[in-house]
This record gives C-alpha cells, structure tokens and sequence, in this order.
C-alpha cells in the first residue's frame, strides 16, 4: 500500500470530495485546505500526479484514478488525522463513504483465503521479527498489532475473518503478549 503523509490525504480526500462528474479543480481543492497546507498545495498536487492517484490532462483540471481511490480508503483506515474545524457535509460524507469502503474491502478480500493456524503462525513470527528489525534500527520498538495485522493481510492471501480469528489465538495460547497504550494494542513476543 502506498502511505500518504497527512497533507496528501488530505488533498486527494478533498478533491475526492469536491469532484463533480468524477472532475475537481486545482483551485477548488486548494480553497477548501486548510490554510497551512494552501501554500504547499500545487507541490501535495505533483506528488499525488507522481504516483498515479491522481491526474490532470488539463490545466487545473484533476481526475482521481481507481488508485487513488483505493490508497485513499486504505489510508483512511489507518489515519490518526482528526479535524480542528467543521467541515461541510460532501467532506463528511466522502469520509463516510470511504471508510466504509476500505472496511468492506478488508473483510471481503476477493480470492482470500483460509490459512491454518500453524501456516498462520510461521508467516506472522516472520513478519513480526522483520518488523521488529526495522523499527530497531530506527532506534524505537512499538508494533502496533493493528499496522501488522494490515501487513499481513496485504502480504498474505488471507481472509479478514481467518486473521482476526488466527491472531487472537496467537495471543491466547501465549506467543505474543498485548498490551493497550493509547488506545493502540503493542505487541510482544513471547518465545
């Protein structure tokens, strides 16, 4: 999944929000930003255009491609972004919408499949260690079960259901220890 910084969630929820006949303006999104990220707005556009989630043919003119799309209702998932001000119905309403929709994406996962507890538990100690590695390098351990339930799901060929159901095994029989911190789940392993 490609992550977006906060900015350019931001800038394609809006033009998601603000596009008439699946088309939005350069100038109507940049209006509705708050005032903080206006100045940087056509760089956020750019960098959006880059990676394929959104494209303009014409001058201020955008179009938000199925990608985007897609990597704006995963990335909605996983925000922590919480709004200073009212925003008008369309924002709420394209926050609603897409939430939704990454939800239903992630319990439906099209050609999932079931993965026996063992496999399940081969796959996920691999990922966890790996994950482990990298955050130790940056210097900070905290994995966050939620960001490495949705690795794994993303890594794997995997129902939704067949991972809650393995991962809360995983943590019953003892393998991993949870603890809640801000209201995220921290896991460790046990072994």
């Amino acid at each position: 999944m490609i992550e977006l910084s906060t900015e350019q969630l931001l800038y394609l929820l809006y033009a998601v929000a603000y596009s008439k006949e699946s088309k939005a303006t350069k100038s109507e999104v940049k209006q509705h930003l708050s005032k903080g990220y206006q100045k940087d707005a056509n760089a956020i556009c750019d960098v959006l255009c880059q990676k394929q989630l959104l494209e303009s043919p014409k001058k201020g003119q955008l179009f938000v491609t199925e990608q985007g799309k897609k990597v704006l209702a995963a990335n909605l998932q996983t925000s922590k972004y919480e709004f200073d001000s009212a925003k008008g119905a369309k924002l709420i309403n394209t926050l609603w919408r897409y939430s939704q929709v990454g939800v239903a994406d992630s319990q439906t996962s099209d050609g999932g499949k079931e993965m026996d507890f063992e496999k399940f538990l081969e796959k996920f100690k691999a990922l966890y260690f790996e994950e482990r590695k990298r955050q130790e390098l940056r210097g900070a351990v905290a994995i966050r079960s939620r960001e490495i339930c949705q690795k794994f799901l993303e890594q794997n060929d995997i129902y939704q259901s067949n991972l809650d159901k393995n991962f809360a095994l995983l943590k019953s029989t003892g393998k991993v220890f949870a603890v809640i911190e801000k209201e995220d789940e921290i896991i460790e392993w046990v072994e």
